[in-house]
């Protein structure tokens, strides 16, 4: 959405208008109501689906702090949200897998479900309303106001492609009294949107135009060819993602907003664990908080902790990208490898005298080189 013809003109207009309002709860109106009209003109469904999920975890957290029965109102509120993204997302999928099984017995009836539209953004708010209401029932953060919730969660400028940003880091600037324009605003905002496109129109557009006829038609050219569209790829789906999200934090802060960043040099991770912590930052802390955390607890099972929990985690953080086996493929590829970093580490701690090698700098540089490859190979599975 960030490279259609419309969106700067609407964002610019929307930011001079924003800061022309003479109060903090005007502007949070204001820019809700220009988020509800960006999400109506690119998806008038999606609106719908927003305002009712909204009104539903806003309800649900209203009931957690004012009901001795949390966790039961917790519960209930996941399984809305839950339930809302397994229907619009991955139904069609859920119908394709049980026929698939169902098909080696005759007997059995087959299904035919057709797969319903998919809302603008709908993974992306979900995961929002998760961490929400979790981070009220762990006392992390309160409700806050209805309006300041509403404008969190249809925030335009993140609400395509993220960062998934927290209520617990936009809640208090939604509440300042003391928002002023600043220069600065102005200043970093161009930087990073300019940034951002030249990642996306210049970088990862042009290189899809000539890796794109190699995927298309891969038994036309040769492996050495194929391999390098591979780690073409690889840089294009970088410089795509962190280009939009770059977008993103300039549009935000343009209102005043600072949104968390999203991606750190993954590529120079010396580890397949610190490339998750610093490719789409966002989604891998969501996943660790609200996936490896819950999986881990109660559990003392070194295989279940090592293995069991990074592959569903990181299974389940495949198909969040999409209603497919190779996106949960994708992401049980990533699973393994945390899985197989970890073995290591237990070794490294196990054998400290023979493992000094692993601090010099050859080490290092080839632990990045190591994970760069392994991540690339993961990429054919996603693309």
């Amino acid at each position: 959405m960030f490279t259609n013809v419309l969106y700067f003109p609407f964002l610019m207009v929307s930011a001079l208008i924003y800061w022309l309002l003479p109060k903090r709860g005007l502007r949070t109106g204001f820019l809700s109501l220009c988020s509800l009209a960006f999400i109506w003109h690119f998806d008038p469904k999606a609106l719908y689906v927003v305002l009712a999920l909204t009104l539903f975890t806003y309800g649900m957290a209203l009931l957690m702090v004012r009901s001795q029965r949390q966790q039961l109102y917790h519960s209930i509120g996941l399984l809305g949200l839950l339930l809302v993204l397994i229907a619009f997302k991955y139904l069609g999928f859920l119908t394709e897998t049980v026929n698939g099984l169902t098909s080696f017995v005759s007997s059995l009836p087959q299904f035919e479900i057709e797969k319903l539209f998919l809302p603008l953004g709908l993974s992306y708010i979900i995961f929002k309303y998760i961490s929400y209401l979790t981070d009220i029932m762990w006392g992390i953060v309160k409700p806050g106001r209805f309006i300041d919730f509403l404008c969190y969660g249809s925030l335009f400028t993140t609400f395509v492609a993220g960062p998934i940003e927290r209520f617990e880091r936009l809640k208090p600037q939604l509440e300042s009294p003391r928002d002023r324009f600043q220069v600065n605003h102005l200043e970093v905002a161009f930087f990073r949107i300019v940034i951002g496109l030249f990642k996306k129109l210049v970088i990862a557009d042009w290189m899809g135009y000539f890796i794109n006829p190699i995927w298309q038609h891969p038994s036309e050219y040769s492996a050495i060819i194929r391999v390098a569209a591979l780690f073409g790829y690889s840089m294009q789906i970088y410089f795509d993602f962190s280009g939009y999200s770059d977008i993103a934090i300039g549009s935000s802060r343009l209102f005043g907003l600072t949104i968390m960043e999203n991606f750190n040099n993954p590529y120079f991770a010396p580890n397949i664990s610190q490339f998750w912590r610093r490719w789409h930052i966002s989604l891998s802390d969501w996943i660790r908080d609200y996936l490896f955390f819950p999986l881990s607890q109660g559990r003392s099972s070194k295989l279940w902790l090592t293995l069991f929990v990074p592959v569903i985690a990181m299974g389940l953080c495949g198909l969040w990208h999409g209603a497919a086996w190779h996106y949960m493929i994708w992401g049980v590829w990533h699973g393994i490898g945390i899985a197989i970093y970890q073995y290591w580490n237990q070794y490294k701690r196990a054998h400290k005298k023979r493992m000094g090698w692993t601090k010099a700098k050859w080490a290092n540089n080839l632990g990045i080189l190591m994970t760069f490859v392994y991540v690339t190979i993961g990429w054919w599975w996603f693309r």
